[in-house]
């Protein structure tokens, strides 16, 4: 009787802990932006999980120099989105250099870029729009922040949400070491970012703190656990209201592998790919994955021709940790690039950890 007593107040110990984590978790509202693209991966996850997304931000537009900005989104996507309750914010994107600077320093080119931001809102009833400007040379940022903050006025004035896709920084220079990498980082991606203005004239702003290995470098995690929490607290640090951030999360896995073209001749690439494909590609060449404990990721490795191929997995087990982050520093939510390459179990630690915003 004795032994059956403990067992029970034992199972109503870990009963209690469940219940307590749940509670904890729920006692957390996460305003959830996903992006989407025009896969129809992406689409058909937007369809079975729009309950779980507060704002959907499709990446449907570019822009050009003359400020001209071409796109849509697919209706479907509106359709379901007025349904369920998520607001519609899409982006629009560059990462044409000469170009941006052409039209950062082009008054009518900058005004036309407005007027088109408003027609298609009020059109298709966006709930406002993101900026995606980036390969930016550092000597624009003065025209960059004066640009946004012209069409945050703007927009506002007819009640719509301005935000931007930032580059991760965790200060205001050039990053220590590898010098001459460093200063092609800052001089032409983190350097034209003015933090603390752009946030102040920002609603929110999701902070991109993926793609810490690049093609550009050698292999590694999309978003290691610790670099994640250095550009993070770079942003509180400065000021930056935890009410403000929306935390960059990716949900892609990254493929590092040998190839050719004419232009580089013999190089090392990687792409991304989505969990499906990884796990595809685990299972081809008969692949490990292993738990990186320092990085809160899985990797992996095999050898074609006795080349290493190197693969960095983001699935379920390392998102939980990330989503932690803005939980634990109650930020407004996170910015998961992108939709449809996800770990699906990714949804069940949405539900359990936290409550999804629905926006009025």
């Amino acid at each position: 009787m004795r032994l059956r007593g403990v067992l029970i107040l034992a199972q109503v110990a870990v009963l209690t802990l469940i219940s307590t984590s749940w509670v904890f978790g729920q006692n957390y509202s996460s305003e959830n932006l996903f992006y989407l693209t025009g896969s129809m991966q992406g689409y058909e996850s937007f369809m079975k999980h729009a309950d779980e997304i507060s704002i959907v931000c499709p990446a449907a537009y570019q822009i050009d120099q003359y400020g001209v900005i071409t796109g849509g989104v697919d209706r479907r996507v509106l359709e379901t989105a007025e349904k369920k309750g998520v607001k519609v914010m899409p982006l629009f994107a560059s990462f044409n250099q000469e170009g941006l600077h052409k039209l950062l320093n082009d008054m009518p080119a900058r005004a036309e870029a407005i007027r088109l931001m408003l027609f298609y809102a009020r059109k298709y009833h966006y709930y406002g729009w993101q900026f995606d400007l980036e390969n930016m040379h550092m000597t624009d940022r003065d025209a960059y922040t004066s640009f946004y903050q012209q069409t945050a006025d703007s927009l506002h004035k007819y009640g719509l949400k301005i935000s931007i896709a930032v580059v991760k920084t965790d200060q205001p220079a050039p990053i220590s070491g590898n010098p001459a990498y460093a200063r092609f980082l800052y001089e032409n991606w983190r350097g034209a970012v003015d933090m603390p203005a752009i946030a102040k004239a920002s609603d929110f702003i999701s902070f991109m703190t993926y793609d810490q290995h690049t093609a550009l470098t050698p292999p590694g995690p999309v978003a290691g656990l610790p670099w994640m929490k250095k550009m993070l607290n770079y942003l509180l640090d400065i000021g930056i209201s935890p009410e403000k951030i929306s935390l960059g999360i990716p949900s892609y896995s990254d493929h590092w592998y040998p190839t050719w073209d004419k232009q580089q001749g013999a190089h090392s690439t990687r792409d991304e790919i989505s969990y499906a494909k990884a796990k595809d590609l685990l299972d081809r060449y008969e692949a490990k994955e292993q738990w990186m404990d320092d990085q809160n990721v899985n990797y992996a490795r095999w050898a074609e021709g006795g080349i290493f191929n190197w693969l960095f997995l983001e699935n379920a087990r390392s998102f939980a940790p990330k989503f932690d982050l803005a939980k634990e520093h109650h930020l407004l939510g996170i910015s998961v690039w992108v939709l449809g390459t996800e770990d699906p179990a990714i949804w069940t630690v949405l539900k359990k950890q936290a409550k999804t915003v629905r926006i009025k």
